[in-house]
């Protein structure tokens, strides 16, 4: 992820991520999300990152198309929507998937939106997306990961608690959460197995 708070130059980021990939056997994917970190990697920098072997992917949540557009037809690398509504629209500049909060919960129906784009049927994957609307702009009501972790919660699956400077989420942003997922045709408290069973 692109270091917050210190605001490096676009010289710093290459510095930074080309010391991180020579220190690590595996190959690395760049988080390019300037709305946390407050400096995008720029066209041009990404560009020249992706020269390092083991550079091989990106987590685009900037979304700057054109410049998304640029990098795809310069380089290898792979793109991953880092943000769940621009899906779509990225999988039309050849994004391979989404790296996803919401699909801790509508997983299944994501990949098919995907696999419809992939299968040549963007009727069907417009339909999907336009469905899943709901579910993926709900999430980030407030922090995402405060909502995925309650969603958790009401499945009846693990999550735990977040952590300060975070607080879990109220009850009526679960309450709202849980709408969200309804209007998407998820049943959040049937969604895994235990939880249906608790509540059957």
């Amino acid at each position: 992820m692109t270091p917050y708070y210190s605001k490096p130059p676009q010289a710093g980021l290459l510095a930074h991520f080309r010391s991180l990939a020579d220190a690590s056997a595996l190959p690395l994917m760049l988080y390019d999300i300037p709305g946390r970190s407050g400096v995008p990697v720029e066209t041009e920098t990404l560009v020249r990152l992706a020269e390092h072997p083991r550079i091989v992917a990106v987590k685009d949540a900037k979304g700057d198309f054109k410049g998304t557009g640029w990098v795809r037809a310069r380089t290898d690398l792979a793109f991953y929507s880092g943000e769940d509504v621009l899906t779509l629209p990225l999988l039309s500049l050849g994004a391979v998937g989404v790296v996803s909060v919401p699909g801790h919960v509508a997983g299944p129906q994501i990949g098919r939106m995907i696999q419809a784009f992939d299968d040549g049927d963007p009727g069907t994957s417009r339909e999907l997306h336009l469905q899943l609307l709901p579910v993926l702009t709900g999430f980030f009501r407030t922090q995402g990961v405060l909502l995925a972790k309650a969603a958790l919660r009401v499945a009846g699956l693990p999550g735990g608690p977040v952590r300060l400077p975070l607080v879990d989420a109220t009850a009526e942003e679960t309450a709202r959460l849980v709408q969200d997922c309804a209007d998407t045709g998820i049943d959040l408290a049937r969604l895994h197995p235990s939880a249906a069973a608790a509540t059957a």
